[in-house]
């Protein structure tokens, strides 16, 4: 996979606080990449720097690609716009100084991709919180865009807003994007990101090989007769626990390798075992990134 950009030794301070210290980055092409780490570890710094919003106290920024094209998009989004998005991106391109004809495009395009047509016309201050995030993508994709940064792209958004900006991320990547990102949300780490970057000690970590050797597994919840025996089954599972729900049934919950799942709930039919639930789960990653989430100082 080609590097599109590297950072090299970046070093930041505020004031005496150190935030980045000799940090290094190297950002590759479609591909989506997650920065995570506790608040005030110095994420919202480090993609500001990438991005070009703020200077380095030290170090190289260097762009393997010419011109590379950066979009922006910060965590907070206006509260009420009194535009139509069309009206929003037209003022956006000009303020850019962007060829009318070009801008005109590019809002076509850019509303297709996001599935907007329906709502071309509508004042964005009706918009809910995930229908302004995908404004604020847009507008920083209004000129063509090798990299797109986003500052925690998921907060505050409802589940299905969630499930919705994730399909989109992973589009913009099938057409070439390269994505850097923060986030808190282990199903999106899990789900469509490529690498996860940890900051921590004013470093990255990256985990790229250590979270894609971790097992999945899935998280099986049965009912059993309390009368049969079923020792050679469960003994393939990791049994969290078993619940007598009557004196007639136990309740089993256990977690299975991913690869063994469908054998084994087969096997549980052939015996008349009642499936109650089956969820995919990844204990160990989230472990692992929980870790990295704990609540630290103000945000930087």
């Amino acid at each position: 996979m080609n590097k599109i950009m590297e950072l090299t030794d970046i070093t930041k301070k505020y004031k005496e606080k150190m935030v980045l210290d000799n940090l290094s980055l190297s950002i590759y092409q479609q591909q989506i990449a997650a920065l995570v780490g506790s608040n005030g570890s110095g994420k919202s710094t480090l993609l500001k720097i990438t991005a070009g919003l703020v200077k380095a106290d030290h170090g190289a920024i260097n762009k393997l690609i010419h011109p590379l094209k950066i979009g922006y998009v910060p965590e907070v989004t206006p509260a009420d716009l009194p535009f139509t998005p069309e009206e929003y991106l037209m003022h956006m391109g000009t303020i850019r100084g962007m060829d009318k004809q070009l801008l005109k495009n590019r809002i076509e395009m850019l509303v297709h991709t996001f599935q907007l047509q329906s709502n071309i016309h509508i004042k964005m201050s009706r918009f809910s919180k995930g229908m302004k995030q995908k404004m604020m993508i847009m507008q920083a994709m209004l000129e063509e865009t090798d990299l797109l940064i986003l500052d925690e792209p998921l907060s505050g958004l409802d589940p299905k807003a969630q499930m919705d900006l994730e399909k989109l991320l992973l589009t913009l990547k099938e057409q070439g994007l390269s994505i850097l990102l923060t986030c808190h949300e282990t199903k999106l780490l899990e789900n469509a990101v490529d690498r996860v970057l940890f900051l921590q000690n004013h470093q990255v970590i990256d985990s790229t090989l250590s979270t894609d050797t971790i097992q999945k597994v899935n998280k099986l919840i049965f009912e059993i007769p309390a009368r049969q025996t079923f020792e050679e089954l469960l003994s393939s599972m990791k049994i969290i626990q078993k619940v007598h729900l009557t004196p007639m049934i136990i309740r089993v919950e256990a977690v299975v390798n991913e690869e063994a799942t469908d054998d084994l709930i087969r096997q549980l039919l052939v015996k008349q075992v009642s499936i109650k639930q089956l969820l995919p789960i990844n204990e160990a990653k989230e472990a692992f990134y929980q870790g990295f989430f704990k609540q630290g100082d103000e945000k930087l």
